[in-house]
């Protein structure tokens, strides 16, 4: 039968979880409107080198042969499509992994922190690192094309690039059991850190199907997207999945005011 103290303890579990996720909801804003200006600004950098490019391309064929007009016209857009494509996967294969690292590394310190059984600790940060990040990079940024009237092929980076994300979650995790014991508030950092990421990879993905640009002229919708895409998995993660994990976890975190 639980005690007076322990009624009480935990019915303000939920409060001091709300409060902790109040905490860092305006710094992941922030990180996502970071994101936002460093994605726009690299596609936009990069639509005028693919633009540069190509006239100066063009430029030399017309100066060497006379192609048909209709030919020209045809081909150019999937070169171009092409090209959004590739430029989006590339940073988004920079990003995603990046985002693993972050992810793993702060549920693992963050179990670990309260639970000092470091192979399940590992175990847990590389569920939320793998989950997580497929949800709000991958799953939650294909839905909002889907909403937006672009239906894309899945692109699921730990089956086709396992080699690529999966040493970035498994270093992540090691790192959190070293940073278990960071300083008070040290989370709010790496939770920028990781929402920035997360930002970043949730765009790209985006990228190559409205456009190099295309999306910037519905910026509004976008950062809508993200946002939610974004700080949902993100914030849970950092947080709420560890301490699900175990019961004796949620106790210890709370009995010390959950300072971080």
């Amino acid at each position: 039968m639980l005690s007076e103290h322990s009624h009480d303890h935990h019915r303000h579990m939920p409060s001091a979880l709300l409060t902790e996720l109040r905490e860092h909801v305006p710094f992941s804003v922030l990180a996502v409107t970071i994101g936002l200006i460093v994605a726009g600004t690299l596609c936009i950098f990069g639509d005028g080198f693919h633009q540069s490019a190509y006239e100066s391309a063009d430029h030399h064929m017309e100066s060497s042969a006379h192609p048909d007009e209709h030919t020209h016209e045809v081909d150019q857009a999937p070169h171009e499509h092409g090209y959004d494509n590739a430029f989006a996967q590339r940073f988004f294969h920079l990003f995603h992994p990046a985002h693993m690292l972050f992810s793993a590394a702060a549920t693992t310190a963050m179990f670990f922190r309260y639970e000092r059984k470091w192979p399940k600790a590992i175990i847990i940060g590389l569920i939320g690192a793998i989950g997580v990040c497929g949800m709000s990079d991958i799953v939650m940024p294909h839905i909002s094309l889907s909403i937006l009237g672009m239906q894309t092929p899945w692109h699921i980076c730990l089956i086709e690039h396992t080699d690529v994300v999966l040493p970035f979650a498994i270093i992540g995790s090691i790192i959190g059991l070293a940073a278990a014991n960071a300083a008070a508030h040290s989370t709010l950092l790496s939770h920028s850190m990781h929402v920035l990421a997360s930002t970043m990879a949730s765009i790209f993905y985006m990228v190559g199907p409205l456009g190099m640009v295309g999306w910037i002229d519905m910026l509004g919708k976008v950062f809508l997207f993200v946002v939610l895409a974004v700080m949902v998995p993100c914030c849970l993660s950092d947080i709420v999945f560890p301490l699900l994990m175990s019961r004796a976890n949620r106790d210890k975190y709370f009995a010390v005011g959950h300072t971080h």
